[in-house]
């Protein structure tokens, strides 16, 4: 019998033996189509399995040459009207064996049974789901799947609870709530848990942490849920034998208070400690939001202060949304999550069904939403408000042109009076009007961009014995000016490495020979020689990184004659990254050909 799994590496084994899929597009193939189970998946679907936004001209032949691999392998694909499925069985894929298995689990009546669903459940999970895919249609329901997973492993310790195991699972909601800090469920849990076995010190200590935790993180306070527990405790009360009466609180985001409607959610994290500039863009949300747009995106390259601006800009329109605020950072997860968090215990399975479900809450409510990360306006689209009382607000590196609705923000790189400010709010004004050349120079080499000159002011700031000059010297050298770019929690590198897996693993290719080669400026054909590509394919590829924030346009020129410009931390970052992953030879012979490009006649290389 032939198997498949999804719950960890793509997989396929017949009998007790592995089949190795010998490319990774016969393995996006097959999972792409085995998460449409029973239904036909269009070829547009598999392309975007494999590519996402950005596919390559001959994706459609590389879907039909993935096809070809799994039937070589004897799995059967079913061709229909240009469209694909996978015939299977549901014990035969660990995926929607799960998902039975915790169907089957949720209308079990006995605790015990419930328990042993579950388990046989979580049994199935080899590691990350769909590991080893990482185009964004795979990385978003990867993010699902593992919302299963924590969710049934939450299920399974509830039911746990409810018949007496309180003592075996205190070490094991201990180390939960390490991988999982802000997930108060876990610590609802480990509160009965203690309590339930006589630790009362230890259940009352245990909300003294996620208090702390989360007042520190996110400046917010523990849900109403969990409050409630925290009293039932202190008055040696009985507690309850199952989370929730009211919504289930899946990511540390919320502090609820009651309304009309239920929950009130207060969601949106703690406000900016400071903002320097963005005032023209903060005058322009605010407009927008007054005037009853519906939408504003937000969008700039990696650290240019896309989320402190959303998030002044939501806390100074809180007024205009008395029923609450809406927060999340995973798109993927956002509509489920925000149906938890007014209320709903049962999320509906079907995406559609969700955003309507999401729309029919919001429709006679004033909520403003803040979402996060996004990479493609479709992302968007299930959230947008049907009416007028409600608003989101979008952030994320693309365009998010087809948004019709929106208002777009786009971000740069600050102007230098603004970089200025920044700095000098951290390192002192004082230092900087010392050595003023030292100061226009580490602004330059941050890019003008708000997060790197967050860290370098924090950086001064920790180490008055420098010179500004100090610290300029240190971020002239490319191999070094990421490590410096980090002081305590700051960190640049994250938020440029995001950005970089965001992209197409063509673009990336291009963007790390870009790093490598080292020039801040390059033509069309210098992109082609490097990737060694034709025109089109390079120019496409340049597109892609465009449409990231990664490179710009500084000029507009024709054929060869247009120029591409590449900021000075994505240089430095995409070069780690090539050194990181690419064979040197590889990169040198790369580089070579592109100089060749630049000192050979320009016809020589059109192709």
């Amino acid at each position: 019998m032939m198997k498949f799994g999804l719950l960890g590496t793509v997989a396929l084994w017949r009998g007790d033996g592995e089949i190795r899929l010998a490319t990774k597009r016969s393995k996006a193939v097959m999972a792409r189509l085995l998460l449409s189970p029973g239904r036909l998946v269009s070829l547009d679907s598999l392309v975007d399995g494999l590519y996402g936004e950005s596919p390559a001209k001959s994706a459609r032949n590389q879907v039909h040459r993935g096809v070809g691999e799994l039937r070589k392998h004897r799995v059967a694909v079913v061709e229909r009207d240009g469209s694909y499925l996978l015939d299977a069985g549901i014990d035969a894929v660990d995926a929607w064996r799960f998902r039975d298995l915790i169907e089957r689990a949720g209308s079990a009546a006995r605790p015990a049974f419930r328990a042993e669903l579950l388990r046989a459940a979580l049994k199935l999970w080899r590691g990350p789901a769909l590991a080893g895919l990482d185009s964004e249609v795979f990385r978003s329901m990867a993010v699902e799947w593992e919302e299963r997973r924590l969710g049934a492993v939450q299920d399974r310790i509830e039911a746990d609870l409810a018949v007496g195991r309180h003592d075996e699972l205190i070490p094991e909601l201990r180390r939960l709530i390490e991988e999982h800090p802000l997930r108060e469920r876990f610590h609802w849990q480990l509160m009965v848990a203690c309590y339930r076995a006589g630790r009362a010190g230890e259940s009352i200590a245990a909300y003294t942490r996620l208090r702390e935790d989360l007042a520190e993180e996110l400046g917010i306070d523990p849900s109403l849920e969990v409050r409630r527990l925290y009293e039932q405790i202190l008055r040696q009360e009985p507690v309850m034998s199952a989370y929730g009466t009211g919504a289930h609180v899946q990511h540390g985001l919320s502090g609820y208070s009651s309304g009309a409607h239920g929950p009130v959610p207060r969601q949106i994290p703690r406000r900016p400690v400071r903002i320097a500039g963005r005032g023209a863009e903060l005058r322009r949300i605010q407009a927008a939001l007054e005037n009853g747009s519906r939408a504003v995106a937000i969008t700039g390259p990696a650290g240019s202060g896309k989320t402190t601006l959303a998030l002044e800009a939501a806390h100074r329109a809180a007024e205009m949304f008395p029923d609450g605020s809406l927060y999340s950072a995973v798109p993927a997860d956002a509509v489920p999550s925000m149906l938890r968090a007014l209320g709903e215990t049962r999320v509906p399975e079907r995406p559609d069904e969700r955003g309507g479900r999401l729309r029919t809450l919001l429709a006679d409510r004033r909520i403003l939403i803040l979402l996060e990360n996004v990479t493609s306006a479709a992302q968007v689209r299930p959230l947008l408000p049907a009416g007028e009382t409600c608003a989101l607000i979008a952030t994320g590196r693309a365009s998010m042109a087809s948004l019709r609705e929106a208002v777009r923000i786009p971000l740069g790189e600050l102007p230098p009076d603004d970089a200025w400010a920044l700095l000098a709010g951290g390192a002192g004004a004082h230092r900087l009007a010392a050595e003023p050349e030292a100061a226009r120079r580490v602004s330059e080499l941050c890019g003008g961009l708000p997060l790197a000159l967050d860290i370098a002011a924090a950086k001064l700031a920790a180490k008055p014995h420098w010179r500004v000059a100090t610290l300029a010297a240190r971020l002239e050298d490319r191999d070094r000016i990421l490590g410096e770019l980090r002081h305590d929690d700051l960190d640049a590198r994250p938020a440029l490495d995001a950005g970089y897996q965001a992209l197409p693993p063509d673009a990336r290719a291009l963007l790390r020979l870009i790093g490598y080669y080292g020039s801040a400026e390059l033509s069309l054909l210098e992109a082609s020689r490097l990737l060694e590509v034709t025109l089109e394919e390079a120019e496409e590829l340049i597109e892609a990184l465009i449409d990231a924030r990664v490179v710009t346009v500084p000029g507009v020129g024709d054929g060869l004659g247009a120029t591409y410009r590449c900021g000075n931390l994505v240089l430095a970052h995409a070069r780690a990254r090539a050194l990181a992953e690419d064979p040197i030879a590889e990169l040198d012979a790369a580089v070579i050909r592109a100089l060749a490009a630049v000192l050979a006649p320009a016809g020589q290389y059109c192709s």
